[in-house]
């Protein structure tokens, strides 16, 4: 059985199958704010909505980070691996691609249920 998380017409937040959870790209932190700000934003949001979902950020699977400029990443870097606990960084990527105007970064996580 597949569950259709927070669902809207063309997307949804999240969906569950078979004890995994796939989020769709968010954004966070403001237009104005640093990439810095926009990450560790980002992250709090992700660790509340794997938390509402039954996971953690001890149980992410992978992660795609798509960031407006790729000479950003080092700052990005510093916020992700204070957050991310040692030992239980995820498979991840990171890609330069266009983001919605005013944000440096959108993240997708899958991630296993507890």
């Amino acid at each position: 059985m597949i569950e259709y998380i927070d669902p809207a017409p063309t997307f949804c937040r999240a969906t569950k199958h078979n004890g995994v959870l796939y989020f769709t790209g968010h954004v966070d932190g403001g237009r104005h704010a640093t990439i810095a700000e926009q990450t560790e934003a980002l992250c709090k949001n992700y660790e509340r909505m794997l938390e509402e979902n039954g996971s953690d950020k001890d149980h992410m699977l992978f992660v795609t980070i798509y960031i407006s400029d790729l000479a950003l990443k080092d700052e990005m870097n510093k916020v992700w691996e204070a957050w991310v606990n040692p030992g239980h960084a995820p498979a991840r990527v990171c890609v330069e691609a266009k983001i919605p105007e005013g944000f440096f970064l959108e993240m997708t996580v899958i991630a296993a249920v507890k």
